[in-house]
């Protein structure tokens, strides 16, 4: 497993973007208990994850421009390199990197992480959906990690297995 390298500063787009799942992660209980790690790393990725789609985003609009104003189409192979990538498409490619690898090695420390509680099991799920939407089956592995949580998962109030054990 990748060394975990810590939170990644993010910006604050990137914070008002995971705020949406915020209160799902969370849970809307102010007075609850402190949020567990498992959930936090979840909100974490799902933040670094939007911080990516927006750069992504940004990217294609600039290609788009590129491709309107330039005839794309209809260049050579040639000429289209020496026109792309611009400079701010260096830029977000530059950018990307070290954000992708980020996101590759907490997902993987995503799967190792357990959580007894209900709300991480499904802050895991959450990851591993947003994962499999993106790349088609990358997150088997974290979601089956959070099945194994759900397997253990017990009421707080009595005790019992929340989906049948």
């Amino acid at each position: 497993m990748p060394k975990d390298k810590g939170p990644l500063p993010i910006s604050r787009r990137v914070v008002i973007g995971a705020a949406s799942a915020a209160p799902v992660m969370a849970g809307a209980n102010v007075g609850a208990a402190a949020v567990s790690p498992v959930v936090t790393r979840c909100a974490e990725w799902l933040a670094l994850d939007a911080e990516i789609g927006r750069l992504l985003s940004r990217w294609s609009d600039l290609e788009t421009i590129l491709v309107e104003q330039k005839r794309w189409e209809r260049m050579t192979p040639e000429e289209r390199v020496a026109l792309s990538p611009t400079e701010e498409m260096d830029a977000i490619d530059e950018e990307l990197k070290p954000l992708f690898d980020r996101q590759r090695d907490w997902l993987d420390g995503l799967a190792v992480l357990r959580s007894s509680e209900l709300k991480g099991a499904v802050a895991k799920l959450e990851v591993a959906l947003q994962v499999m939407i993106h790349q088609q089956g990358d997150g088997y592995d974290l979601f089956k990690s959070a099945m194994v949580d759900l397997r253990i998962t017990r009421c707080p109030n009595c005790g019992t297995p929340t989906c049948g054990g």
